[in-house]
């Protein structure tokens, strides 16, 4: 009988390339003689399939968000709220506004008007600078 470990191994080389290759995570393996083991390693390939989905889900999300902030419908700040994968409340807790205020910084119009001190922590939450946040380089 084979270890579990070679197993998960053999599924993720060879003919069985990886799909997903920034994925690990650690697994646990029981024998009676040496008792638990650690190993990190990557996805069985079922898996791998399902992450790869996610992730090529999320990006489409982004460029059509990205794509409703360039003709004007959104604000940058739901552009790079949809990158580092934050929602609304998320987003007003850590600016510790209300949520409703949130999603309306959301509309281009409305975004245009807010003064320097809220975007300041806008960009600071997104870890970008305020000139990154007011004209995102996809915009030209």
């Amino acid at each position: 009988m084979g270890n579990i470990s070679d197993e998960v191994k053999d599924k993720s080389t060879g003919d069985n390339e990886l799909i997903y290759k920034y994925n690990r995570e650690l697994f646990y393996h029981f024998d009676k003689e040496t008792g638990f083991t650690q190993e990190v390693d990557y996805q069985n390939p079922n898996n791998q399939v399902i992450i790869k989905q996610s992730w090529d889900a999320a990006e489409q999300r982004l460029n059509e968000v990205k794509q409703l902030v360039i003709i004007g419908k959104l604000s940058p700040i739901a552009y790079y709220m949809e990158k580092i994968l934050m929602e609304v409340p998320m987003l007003a807790a850590y600016m510790e506004i209300s949520g409703w205020r949130v999603r309306r910084h959301l509309k281009s119009r409305v975004f245009k008007k807010l003064n320097q001190e809220i975007l300041a922590r806008y960009a600071a939450i997104f870890g970008i600078t305020i000139e990154q946040l007011t004209k995102p380089d996809f915009l030209g």
